[in-house]
């Protein structure tokens, strides 16, 4: 099923302890998000034997996230890219800033009511290109860009998706917690 829409731009903190343990803060909105692509890169490997194909082996290797949002608040900005604020809400890019780890989540609108939820559970952003025009006779939006790369964590999951009505438990909850699996049964 095609989606027809998306919304509801989420980044939780990613908190790494002494032990390697990690864990995800409490989601913050973001900006209204305009488009959000995924790109991902699969190692492949094929076994020939008998003369033929006998084995081929795909696995996730990293990923690429681009968002298109209407505004990068310099809230989101000094949180995405490690970057510092001042009393006065100033924000200031150096040579030490650290882009920290985030999950990021979305949701992106199906027929029928339902929408398909995301979660990438481990993000670090790039330093996003800025452009700016001059208005001319017409007016034209010029909305900002950021790339990130994710990648799976310790445990191998690198993204959590669910299709749902709002309405149903699972996605009810969605952003007020990062999704995690609640069984360990394969």
């Amino acid at each position: 099923m095609a989606t027809v829409g998306l919304r509801d731009l989420y980044r939780a903190p990613i908190t790494i302890a002494a032990d390697g343990k990690e864990t995800y803060g409490t989601p913050v909105r973001m900006a209204k998000v305009i488009s959000a692509e995924l790109s991902v890169e699969v190692a492949e490997a094929i076994l020939y034997a008998d003369d033929g194909v006998d084995e081929v082996v795909k696995e996730f290797v990293s990923g690429e996230l681009t968002l298109n949002v209407n505004d990068l608040l310099p809230a989101d900005l000094a949180a995405l890219l490690g970057q510092t604020q001042d009393d006065d809400q100033v924000l200031y890019a150096g040579e030490n800033d650290e882009p920290p780890y985030f999950a990021i989540g979305f949701r992106a609108k199906k027929a029928g009511g339902m929408y398909k939820y995301v979660w990438l559970y481990k993000v670090k952003f790039a330093i996003p290109k800025e452009s700016y025009q001059t208005k001319g006779d017409k007016i034209e939006f010029t909305t900002p860009e950021i790339v990130g790369n994710f990648i799976k964590r310790p445990d191998g999951l690198w993204k959590a998706e669910h299709v749902a009505l709002p309405t149903e438990a699972a996605a009810a909850s969605w952003f007020t917690a990062v999704r995690e699996p609640n069984n360990t049964t394969p």
